[in-house]
């Protein structure tokens, strides 16, 4: 699992002449080129990356549609399920931290190949395992206006969630990758990351462009939403 670290992504400037020069020790860490040469951060994508971050029963579905709706938008509904799905069968009983720590670092790269636009990666917790990149167990497709629209669907009229699967077929992830591609931003919602720290990877990888929106509800109202 990539994000295990929780060291921050740091990006080293060219290293100054005078560190490779004769007499300069080879054995000096890459800590140390950064300790002489401070790093520095930079987005190497036009895209925005957004994560809409909450607990159940706070408004995180009626944000996400709302980015959902924007034509520039790429927008994907709990693909942490998948995660979830594949990996608590597998879990001890106690919930022991090792545990914790494979579902939080399965959950980051997850997170980190999506921002990308690798839906392939998304592969290893779908189940049955996809076909040639073919899939109709992707978990509320329907919640994605571009994944039920040209040209991942072959229709050109919106389409409600419940529609989606019945006109629209199985899922080519080929053709939703390009999509996710065209789009400017790229934005994903999820109740399954109990803490934004758990997220500090992926929120310090200078790679994405990273925002993230937490919402946070008064419990009285969630639990009165549950009755």
């Amino acid at each position: 699992i990539r994000t295990f670290s929780t060291k921050s992504f740091q990006l080293c400037p060219t290293a100054n002449p005078a560190n490779c020069s004769p007499g300069t020790d080879p054995s000096d860490s890459l800590d140390r080129v950064c300790d002489d040469n401070p790093p520095f951060s930079s987005n190497f994508s036009r895209k925005t990356h957004i994560l809409i971050l909450a607990t159940t029963r706070s408004g995180s579905s009626f944000v996400g549609q709302l980015l959902n709706q924007h034509s520039d938008v790429f927008y994907l509904f709990e693909p942490l399920y998948h995660v979830q799905y594949t990996l608590i069968p597998k879990m001890t009983q106690s919930k022991s931290p090792a545990d914790r720590r494979v579902m939080l670092g399965a959950s980051r790269d997850l997170l980190r190949s999506l921002y990308d636009c690798d839906l392939y990666f998304m592969e290893n917790y779908i189940k049955p395992q996809p076909v040639n990149h073919t899939t109709d167990k992707l978990f509320r497709r329907g919640a994605s206006k571009a994944l039920c629209s040209l040209p991942v669907c072959d229709t050109d009229i919106y389409l409600e969630e419940g529609d989606c699967v019945k006109k629209c077929g199985s899922l080519n992830l080929t053709l939703a990758m390009e999509s996710c591609k065209d789009h400017d931003h790229v934005a994903i919602k999820t109740v399954r990351v109990p803490e934004v720290n758990d997220l500090r990877a992926l929120v310090e990888d200078p790679r994405l462009n990273m925002k993230v929106i937490q919402l946070v509800r008064d419990p009285r109202g969630i639990l009165a939403s549950r009755t």
